[in-house]
């Protein structure tokens, strides 16, 4: 099965000052000849450590084990069954092919072929599709950023941990979500659908970690369909696995990161718009593959006092006409639902008829079959305190129109380079942004997502933790139990402080040379983890 008792993690303890941060029971995900789990080394950093010339306070290197108490641990490993194998199989296939699997029907970890590294040649294990090659460092940090120092490579199979969610006092935090599940298996959901709303970072518009995701509820509960889309590019690198954006050059993309989009905050469900009034102005979604299957749509668009009119087309042909005018004088978020006789992969187009403003947010895509919808909400460089800047009255209508059962935010790597905003400010926005979630949609489920190891890079080869890292991550922990939501830990699924540069350096590799994205393997050995972590309690009953 894909978690034996092989070697244990013991707990540990970073402490820095008065903070203190604890890595629960961890269990490897893998067990590769190299590591097996064991803690991060970081070359040289380490050792100058060790020497007595750094300041082991600040230099990335080992966590010492430390004494705890650990609880039985058929509570903490998650249940398989055949179902849950073949679902993680399936999902694997889907991002990384049948021949480079972690693990094979049965969950034993299989031992995929190592490539060679040459001195100065790509990156190994980097992802290989367009999604990820362009993708800039999230904080301003190159995506080429400094290469790490010659070692020998760590096996990258053998990487991850597992990690349980973390419950608030108030009982499990995705007992909706599982209920839901329940529902939509014995026919009971009043809709058919189980949605999940992912919103994150660059980590999340990628949408590596997130498809896995949707592979594998869809594999196990039915196929509900592709998701919400945006109509417009967000930024220059933003493209989807299953979809392309075909636009012309006179949309005006605007979001709360984007220094030239107006501060009205009307940015829909995705925290993002594309606006024109030139009727030379069109934008397409193309399919790519066959797993785009739907026939139930909704354009979602803002209702405005002078909005234009839009066409709608799908595969060539008009649909209909909309008309984007607020017949009230406000602003609102708009809908219009159409359908295809067939279910396929279809071509969804917008033509701009010049005659006001359009702007659109996208178009959810579902099918008449009930299953699990995941939708990615993703934006590059974001932070959680964005979604202050979006207007609350649009953005809830269609989160809430939405009917998540599930929503996950894995934000924090950003923030961790704001040095000069107090904790206490970072903890005030975060948990109004929690409260906004919770006004919207007070039903569903909730799970934070910790930020991953985000080292800082001194001098040449030198990784050192950032403080604010830590900070923000117990800021987290603690608004999760204060909230009422799950608490996922990044940090200890990449093996503590200073497992970056593993992640970075392994064969293949895991991780991207900036130190702060993973490659589309070490996204999908993420969304194992995290997804498994939200199965655990589901599949042990």
């Amino acid at each position: 099965m894909a978690w034996p008792a092989r070697e244990k993690i013991e707990p540990r303890v970073w402490k820095r000052g008065p903070l203190r941060w604890g890595l629960l029971v961890l269990l490897p995900l893998a067990c590769g000849a190299l590591t097996c789990g064991g803690p991060p080394r970081v070359p040289q950093a380490q050792d100058e450590a060790e020497a007595g010339e750094g300041d082991s306070s600040t230099v990335a290197a080992a966590l010492p084990p430390v004494e705890a108490d650990e609880g039985p641990e058929d509570e903490v490993l998650p249940a398989y069954n055949p179902e849950a194998l073949s679902a993680r199989l399936e999902a694997q296939r889907v991002f990384l092919g049948e021949d480079s699997l972690f693990e094979d029907a049965e969950g034993n970890p299989m031992a995929p072929k190592l490539e060679v590294i040459e001195a100065g040649g790509a990156e190994v294990g980097s992802v290989e599709d367009d999604i990820l090659l362009s993708l800039p460092g999230s904080s301003g940090m190159g995506a080429g950023g400094g290469l790490v120092g010659e070692s020998e490579a760590v096996n990258g199979n053998a990487l991850g941990l597992y990690v349980p969610i973390e419950n608030p006092a108030s009982g499990p935090a995705l007992a909706h979500f599982h209920d839901a599940l329940r529902k939509l298996r014995s026919g009971e959901d009043d809709d058919g659908k189980v949605h999940i709303a992912v919103y994150g970072g660059s980590h999340t518009q990628a949408d590596v970690y997130p498809g896995y995701m949707r592979t594998y509820f869809q594999r196990r509960f039915g196929d509900g369909g592709p998701g919400f889309y945006s109509l417009v590019k967000v930024n220059r690198w933003y493209r989807y696995a299953d979809w392309s954006i075909d636009e012309t050059k006179g949309w005006k993309s605007e979001h709360a990161q984007r220094s030239s989009a107006r501060k009205d905050g009307l940015y829909g469900l995705l925290g993002a718009s594309g606006a024109s009034d030139s009727k030379r102005d069109r934008t397409k979604l193309i399919p790519r593959n066959d797993s785009t299957v739907a026939s139930l749509y909704e354009l979602h668009f803002l209702r405005q006092p002078g909005g234009g009119q839009l066409g709608l087309y799908v595969d060539g042909k008009r649909v209909a006409t909309v008309d984007t005018e607020s017949k009230t004088g406000d602003y609102q978020a708009g809908f219009y639902e159409f359908t295809t006789p067939e279910e396929a992969g279809h071509e969804i187009e917008v033509r701009v008829k010049g005659d006001g403003e359009v702007r659109v947010f996208g178009v959810a895509m579902e099918r008449t079959s009930p299953g699990v919808v995941v939708d990615t909400l993703g934006i590059s460089g974001t932070r959680a305190a964005n979604m202050l800047r979006w207007n609350e009255v649009v953005w809830a209508e269609q989160f809430a129109h939405r009917k998540p059962d599930l929503y996950t935010l894995f934000y924090g790597t950003n923030e961790a380079t704001d040095e000069n905003q107090p904790i206490s400010a970072y903890r005030d926005d975060l948990r109004e942004v929690l409260a906004r979630l919770r006004r919207a949609a007070p039903e569903a489920s909730c799970l934070l997502i910790g930020p991953g190891d985000f080292p800082r890079e001194v001098e040449e080869d030198v990784w050192v933790p950032r403080p604010r890292l830590a900070q923000i991550i117990e800021v987290q922990r603690d608004l999760a139990y204060e909230m009422g939501c799950g608490f996922w830990d990044t940090l200890a699924f990449m093996g503590g402080v200073g497992s970056m540069h593993t992640w970075a350096t392994s064969n293949p590799r895991m991780a991207s040379r900036d130190h702060i994205h993973f490659s589309k393997r070490g996204y999908v050995r993420l969304g194992m983890a995290v997804t498994d972590a939200i199965m655990a309690d589901f599949d042990r009953e």
